[in-house]
């Protein structure tokens, strides 16, 4: 359950909408001032600078200390990954506190103190009954961690952090070192990823485009377009060295003009604005991907001719949508 009440969040929420509508002239001043006055809560906000800068120096800090103190009490592995459990359990509570107390909202303390809650409880996953640290072990708790502060705070970021870190989770098994790795990686991966969509995709239907629906509408994306990263062989090739699996290649090949096809379907459906520019991207770097995926030559005029066929597309699309 979410610390803030949704009454609060949809109030919020209406108020960057008149804000908007205010700066795009639908509305006029005397008229925003008049819907502001119905739109009040009872929290401490600041601008997006002062809290990212808290937020930063505050993750720092917290971090910081922690290892201090574990430096300090000269602990063994399984000493330092319990003091880690420990110390993120404080600072997650010290979070709802700041928020109980002092009546703030993504002010960038509370934040730092939620982030560095999960961060901590990472790194203790992670030496926890290990002698050296586990990436597997890290990974799940950090995607475990993320959930957890998404589902209390309402953290977007907290929420795409725990898909890319349980869509991360396959490729931190030793078992697949021996036979064919990155195959089994990238479809275990993609599973996940998957799984991840549908249960966002639903979560987000529920809501329709209110709180939280919003917020599962963004994981949705995430969780897609991360499946598709996953998919495009040339595009993640920095993130592992590919099988030489026939099979698998030229499926993945099939798949990266698939993936938008259907994406752009779902968005248009769904009049889903993120689901639409993200698949919009993918489709972009599906044909910039298509001559290396077939072992094609480049030529000097490739890029003119690959901007002519964006204008071609561009303007077809918004034909289209209009």
């Amino acid at each position: 359950m979410m610390i803030y009440p949704r009454d609060d969040e949809r109030t919020i929420r209406v108020q960057r909408m008149v804000n908007d509508w205010t700066k795009s002239g639908l509305l006029q001043p005397e008229q925003r001032e008049r819907m502001m006055a119905d739109l009040q809560v009872d929290y401490r906000r600041t601008n997006l600078f002062l809290r990212g800068t808290l937020m930063l120096f505050g993750v720092l800090i917290i971090v910081a200390l922690a290892g201090l103190v574990a430096l300090f009490l000269d602990l063994r592995s399984a000493g330092v990954a319990v003091f880690m459990v420990l110390a993120a359990a404080g600072f997650f509570f010290l979070a709802q506190s700041l928020i109980g107390r002092y009546r703030v909202y993504r002010f960038g303390v509370e934040e730092a103190a939620a982030a560095a809650a999960a961060l901590l409880f990472a790194i203790g996953c992670g030496l926890l009954m290990q002698r050296t640290f586990s990436g597997l072990q890290a990974f799940i708790g950090a995607a475990g961690a993320s959930v957890i502060v998404f589902r209390r705070f309402g953290y977007l970021y907290a929420g795409i952090a725990a898909v890319l870190f349980a869509g991360l989770i396959p490729y931190n098994f030793d078992i697949f070192g021996s036979f064919q790795a990155d195959t089994t990686r990238r479809l275990a991966s993609i599973v996940i990823l998957m799984v991840i969509f549908g249960i966002a995709r639903e979560r987000r239907k529920d809501h329709e485009w209110e709180f939280p629906g919003d917020l599962y509408g963004a994981l949705e994306t995430t969780a897609w377009a991360a499946m598709y990263l996953m998919i495009n062989l040339k595009a993640s090739a920095w993130l592992s060295y590919p099988d030489p699996v026939p099979q698998f290649y030229w499926a993945t090949y099939a798949g990266i003009w698939i993936v938008p096809a259907a994406g752009l379907f779902l968005a248009v459906r769904d009049r889903h604005r993120w689901m639409l520019d993200a698949n919009i991207v993918m489709a972009i770097v599906t044909l910039m991907t298509n001559k290396p995926y077939l072992n094609g030559v480049q030529k000097p005029w490739d890029p003119i001719l690959f901007g002519v066929l964006m204008i071609a597309i561009a303007l077809g699309l918004k034909r289209w949508l209009a």
